[in-house]
């Protein structure tokens, strides 16, 4: 009678774009019961096998039945509890103490605490744990390896696949393991495939497979039986004849060298119908054994692990916390100040330094004639101007004046003619008699260093308002109406205030991005940092799906996303006193949108990327393409017309434009304007949410 299996590999074949196969036409069967151990060279194929049989990988061509069908199908008992992984690398997180470790295992595979306890107890015995509360990241990789091997055993599947167990153990712990797995293969029927570099301790096994190239160049034979085909007292003498042997038959039929196979196992060369066989036979056994875990426990096991790994990252808590108070001081600081500690060069050609300012100017008021005389206004206007501007320093000549704006010492030059009062005089006396040249007399010419605009617009605004404010003055001390002295237009705000400077102009669009890029900064390396440790993968082997691993990370993310939302509204609205004509409900759900587009988009940059660094370049480098595109710095309407329409369908433009209709216009939920940027936000939360489960999807 057949002997029942627990793992048949059949023609298996994987390769990755044009190499070379790393599996080539593959076979293997694996008894239940037995403990079969896997030997060869590194490279050779054997992870690569091991993470195609857990289901991390898929096989290009081939079957695998593992339980009772193929892995991550209905019935088949992979992904799932019924079997314990321990991949070559540690795949632990880092900040996880030993105890930690073992209870996220333990619980994503169904065990109730008390039982996680147990086993925790004796798997420390066994295998020599450090101290519970050791973390992981800080003990030494011998040890977080027995931590990694116990995370398998703890609880007790009925398949292990351990990919090199006793790396880096002593041979007193490596023989105390053997006996260990030989005692519960017999007594439990427990099975056991494991990769090993230690070739006399495969002695121990039931079955040994040489791989050798992609194939099994020695399948399913005991160790006495490859002793006594070539008289050696050593299984690494052995190992050696077999190596010489094979190289001079590598062109010949692979056959031949596998017809050392038991003959009670021949089940690996029978057809596609004897394997369907074999399934069903494995579906029989398998039946009576089966148990799942409840989703609940999974996603509980999940939270705690994703609480414990942010809140034991100290750099990521620090800079989950700080940054954003770091961001918006910065804010604070650097943004919509009045420029300060500037210099502007004055020549007046009228009175020069007007007596070191001693000398302001006069008016006298005739009441007989009503009319007014003035002296020296080229003083008056420099004394009403003052340093609140710039500061000012006088010149004697043009050419040394202009040469210090080029040097950058001042921010420009201010020029009155000689007859500035006079020539002012007769233009006021008789604006309709003014001849030309007493018009351009009374000019005030300012020569600006406009390669800093803003600093130059800054300049030609104060200079104008505050040049009409000292005319006003002037025409109410000569008693006419103060409104001859101003400009025939007159300017007020439907919304916000005329006083508003441009950081009320960037505060929305700031409040929005800064929103996003937190939350995606943080989420861009969360799945990177599972994948790069083994975390994820290891847990799907377990019965973990992607979908839930996303969610539970999202559900994490959004109590950091509500914490920083409020740290930036505190900051921005009762300390920086910014005024919001409308709701601080609406504001906070625009920025929760935010948020949680931004965190979407870093788990697409997650599943894209590869490392660490792709994540950084791909991250930083659409900050600087969606600020300058968004409307963030520049109103959009300023953009080309056809280019216009790519900023609207970026995340946070329409979202920018809502949120500035929120705080200056007090608009709601039904108006055009912050409706649209919440649909749109909306649909690149979806769009990214599918993206990124397709991505997951296509890793295997």
């Amino acid at each position: 009678m057949m002997q029942q299996n627990a793992l048949v590999v059949k023609n298996a074949v994987k390769y990755y774009e044009q190499e070379e196969p790393i599996l080539d036409g593959l076979n293997m069967t694996v008894s239940k019961g037995s403990i079969y151990a896997l030997l060869g060279p590194s490279g050779c194929g054997k992870t690569t096998l091991l993470s195609c049989i857990v289901g991390i990988k898929n096989l290009n061509k081939g079957n695998i039945w593992i339980l009772g069908g193929h892995p991550g199908k209905p019935g088949s008992g992979i992904p799932g509890p019924r079997v314990g992984y321990m991949p070559q690398q540690i795949s632990l997180v880092g900040e996880f103490s030993v105890s930690g470790a073992l209870y996220y295992f333990g619980r994503i595979n169904g065990l109730e605490d008390k039982e996680i306890d147990a086993r925790q107890k004796f798997l420390s015995e066994l295998l020599q744990l450090p101290p519970t509360n050791c973390l992981i990241k800080n003990i030494s990789g011998g040890q977080q390896r027995r931590v990694s091997f116990a995370a398998a055993l703890i609880h007790s599947p009925e398949l292990l696949i351990l990919d090199e167990p006793t790396v880096g153990l002593d041979p007193i712990l490596r023989e105390n393991i053997w006996l260990y797995l030989t005692r519960i293969t017999q007594e439990e029927g427990i099975t056991v495939l494991m990769t090993t570099h230690y070739i006399e301790e495969a002695k121990d096994a039931n079955m040994i497979g040489l791989m050798r190239r992609g194939k099994l160049w020695l399948a399913e034979s005991s160790s006495q039986k490859l002793l006594e085909r070539f008289q050696c007292s050593s299984l690494e003498e052995a190992f050696v004849n077999l190596y010489q042997s094979q190289n001079n038959e590598m062109n010949e039929n692979v056959s031949e060298v596998q017809e050392v196979n038991d003959t009670e196992d021949d089940t690996l060369h029978q057809d596609e119908d004897s394997c369907k066989q074999i399934e069903g036979r494995i579906v029989e056994y398998r039946a009576k054994l089966i148990y799942n875990v409840s989703a609940s426990k999974r996603f509980k096991a999940l939270m705690i692990k994703n609480a414990k790994q942010f809140i034991y990252s100290y750099a990521i808590l620090a800079f989950a916390m700080l940054f954003p108070l770091i961001q918006v001081t910065a804010f604070f600081i650097g943004i919509g100040g009045d420029p300060k500690d500037l210099t502007i060069g004055i020549i007046n050609y009228e009175t020069g330094n007007c007596n070191y300012g001693n000398d302001i100017g006069s008016v006298w008021y005739d009441k007989e004639s009503l009319t007014c005389s003035f002296d020296n206004l080229s003083c008056r206007f420099l004394h009403e101007y003052g340093n609140s501007i710039a500061n000012q320093k006088f010149y004697n000549d043009m050419s040394e004046a202009t040469n210090a704006v080029g040097d950058g010492d001042l921010v420009g030059v201010m020029q009155f003619s000689h007859n500035f009062t006079k020539t002012l005089q007769r233009r006021i006396d008789g604006f309709a008699y003014a001849k030309t040249e007493d018009i351009l007399s009374n000019e005030i010419n300012v020569f600006l260093d406009m390669g800093n605009m803003q600093i130059g617009q800054f300049v030609i605004k104060k200079l104008y308002e505050r040049f009409f404010e000292i005319f006003e003055d002037l025409m109410k001390e000569c008693k006419y109406p103060s409104k001859l002295g101003s400009v025939p237009i007159r300017f007020d705000a439907v919304y916000s205030d005329m006083d508003d400077g441009y950081d009320y102009f960037f505060t929305p669009t700031f409040i929005v991005t800064l929103a996003f890029f937190l939350a995606a900064t943080l989420s861009t390396f969360l799945i990177i940092s599972d994948r790069l440790e083994g975390v994820w993968d290891r847990s799907l082997v377990q019965g973990v799906k992607n979908r839930e691993i996303l969610l539970t990370h999202i559900l994490t993310q959004t109590i950091l996303i509500f914490i920083h939302i409020m740290v930036i509204m505190c900051l921005f609205f009762p300390i920086w006193n910014l005024k919001c004509e409308g709701s601080f409900f609406h504001v906070f759900l625009l920025m929760f949108l935010s948020s949680l587009s931004g965190l979407m988009y870093g788990f697409v940059i997650s599943v894209t990327c590869k490392n660490h660094i792709l994540a950084n370049y791909a991250s930083i480098g659409s900050i600087g393409a969606l600020v300058m595109l968004s409307g963030s710095l520049w109103p959009v309407e300023a953009m080309p017309k056809m280019i216009r329409y790519v900023c609207y369908c970026l995340p946070t433009t329409l979202l920018s434009i809502a949120m500035r209709a929120v705080i200056f216009k007090g608009y709601t939920l039904d108006e055009k304007e912050v409706y649209i940027g919440i649909l749109v936000s909306v649909t690149y939360i979806v769009i990214f949410f599918i993206i990124t489960l397709f991505g997951l999807k296509s890793k295997s």
